[in-house]
């Protein structure tokens, strides 16, 4: 299987011809999906009566959630873990039908598609390329199809454990042990930043799940997520299928799709919307770490059982401790450190930071961001003085 590699650095958008783009046929094709979603959930209802006994005796073992917010290495560490033996995760080519993981991952294999067999760069130019066989967070637009409010700013986006969707609890369960079933592996991985705000949610589903909650000093992170709010703004421009892909697939992280993650508090989230329309981005940015990580570190604090399934993984100790850090997660997880020797090797030889772009932000701006988010820092072991 083709997996996401790192490259080497870009620090200028590579040629045209060389960039992610969404093919023609799989943009209209996802389009028609998602206008008739409640067709295609029926049909993931009759795959599971199809399946019944068959998924019946596949347990969902300690599902595995990568979670934060975007730029702190979750998509590198989902990719690095779908390379474990006992792992499977959902892939690009599940853009298409995630619905029916079954009949698809049995029927795609052998289509003539040749779009994304061969590695490009993703759209985020950030050293990562990827297949159609590349790990990514699909699982959110399963979500989306049983949860209004959920990148409705207007609202709390927060699931817990008063929450309840048997709807979706059991189409959820069934989808991933029949993920499980058709690729022959025992643990499911999940890479979805927004479930930051379900994992007291997750926990009530899945008693057993672990959670790696990935962080970033917010003066990085925020360097980081404006280069990305800049990338997509271009694409918006140059590129509306991806766009329109990308609010069908739930992504609202970054340039014109962004969508911030109302943690209960409407007054902070208004605040992000001012700041964003009067072009203080770096004030939004820090904002929305603060109130995210300020609502986990509170969560965690009065939820000692929901501490002890939270692995806190920093960006820095990823990139610079993979050794270390990477022993961290596979011990929290329970996966097997003897079947992953080979990609912890190759792993830890091509974790490294960001060579491709620098912090470049005034005096004021460097200033606005420490304030903001000094205090919550300091829980994740961040001096910002």
């Amino acid at each position: 299987m083709d997996q996401v590699v790192m490259s080497e650095s870009t620090p200028h958008p590579p040629p045209k011809s060389e960039r992610f783009s969404v093919p023609a046929g799989l943009y209209w094709f996802v389009r028609f999906v998602n206008a008739t979603t409640p067709l295609f959930i029926k049909l993931g209802q009759l795959e599971s009566e199809f399946l019944a006994s068959r998924i019946a005796a596949i347990p969902i073992d300690r599902p595995i959630y990568i979670l934060g917010l975007p730029r702190a290495g979750t998509t590198v560490s989902a990719q690095m873990l779908s390379e474990h033996p006992d792992v499977t995760t959902h892939r690009y080519s599940d853009f298409v039908l995630p619905y029916t993981p079954w009949w698809w991952n049995r029927f795609f294999p052998k289509l003539p598609i040749k779009a994304l067999r061969s590695p490009v760069e993703r759209v985020n130019r950030d050293r990562l390329q990827v297949t159609r066989d590349s790990s990514e967070g699909v699982e959110e637009m399963i979500w989306l199809r049983f949860f209004d409010q959920l990148h409705d700013s207007s609202r709390s986006n927060v699931l817990d454990d008063n929450t309840l969707n048997s709807d979706f609890e059991n189409f959820f369960k069934d989808h991933i042990r029949k993920l499980l079933l058709v690729r022959g592996r025992s643990r499911y991985v999940s890479k979805n930043n927004p479930c930051v705000t379900r994992m007291r949610y997750l926990r009530r589903i899945f008693p057993d799940a672990r959670f790696l909650l990935y962080v970033r000093n917010p003066i990085d992170h925020a360097a980081s997520v404006l280069k990305q709010d800049r990338i997509f703004s271009d694409l918006a421009r140059d590129d509306q299928r991806l766009v329109r892909m990308n609010k069908m697939t739930g992504f609202h992280e970054f340039g014109p799709n962004y969508v911030p993650i109302n943690l209960g508090n409407d007054a902070i989230t208004r605040e992000i919307y001012r700041c964003r329309d009067e072009g203080r981005q770096v004030r939004a940015r820090a904002l929305q770490w603060a109130s995210v990580f300020g609502f986990i570190i509170e969560q965690l604090e009065h939820d000692p059982e929901l501490a002890r399934a939270v692995c806190i993984v920093r960006y820095e100790d990823l990139c610079v401790k993979p050794e270390e850090t990477i022993d961290r997660i596979l011990a929290h997880t329970g996966l097997s450190p003897d079947a992953f020797t080979p990609m912890r090797i190759k792993y830890i030889s091509k974790l490294s930071l960001p060579d491709y772009y620098r912090p470049n932000f005034s005096v004021q701006e460097r200033s606005e961001i420490i304030a903001l988010t000094k205090d919550v820092a300091a829980h994740f072991g961040y001096s910002l003085v």
